[in-house]
């Protein structure tokens, strides 16, 4: 699918993201839609030189805004078990960590507490705890 623009330029889904960015380097849901864009392993270069790939696209869109939920749990689901990655401010997570940051960065969001869930095999009466201090068992998260 294409836009093709006043000046006859017709551009993709990924390149109205980039460009987006472009105009805004601190959009986040243009990175966000960037990396959604890209296949695993794809990589895009931007025009500030940088070559980010779908990871460090989210890892983007959460330095852009802190208080997404769906930016953490976007990369929570493109990482691998067992896997982490380090954020712009220097912290370093695994998918669990992403999701509950997720769930304090907007308690609204209910499909961050399933996918805390989903991320973790919680032995019976094994439970997470929130940075609000409540402990909650994987069937308290669904």
């Amino acid at each position: 699918e294409t836009v093709q623009l006043h000046d006859e330029h017709v551009l993709d889904k990924n390149q109205l993201n980039m460009e987006a960015i472009r105009c805004d380097p601190d959009n986040g849901d243009a990175y966000n839609n960037l990396a959604h864009g890209l296949t695993s392993g794809e990589v895009v270069r931007l025009d500030d030189g940088r070559v980010l790939d779908r990871k460090q696209l989210f890892v983007e869109a959460i330095r852009c805004d802190r208080g997404e939920a769906i930016y953490y749990s976007n990369l929570g689901l493109a990482l691998m078990p067992g896997e982490t990655v380090q954020l712009r401010d220097g912290r370093v997570l695994d998918q669990q960590q992403l999701y509950i940051e997720g769930i304090h960065a907007d308690t609204s969001k209910e499909c961050s507490f399933g996918l805390v869930a989903l991320a973790i095999t919680l032995a019976p009466k094994e439970t997470v705890t929130l940075a609000d201090g409540r402990m909650l068992d994987s069937r308290q998260l669904l």
